[in-house]
């Protein structure tokens, strides 16, 4: 994770954050080693955002 973290030049804690999420999404998945893998060759993601 720190290593992804100085790739991406953010905080530990952040990506550690946003690796929770995009797991419990099903984006992305934990090794059994701690390591984090994507299982698609590319992701397609189609959303809207409002203003509240």
């Amino acid at each position: 994770m720190r290593e992804l973290a100085r790739l991406l030049g953010r905080d530990v804690k952040r990506v550690h954050e946003d690796i929770v999420i995009l797991s419990d999404l099903g984006l992305i998945e934990r090794t059994e080693s701690g390591g984090v893998i994507c299982p698609f060759a590319s992701v397609h993601i189609d959303m809207l955002l409002r203003a509240a």
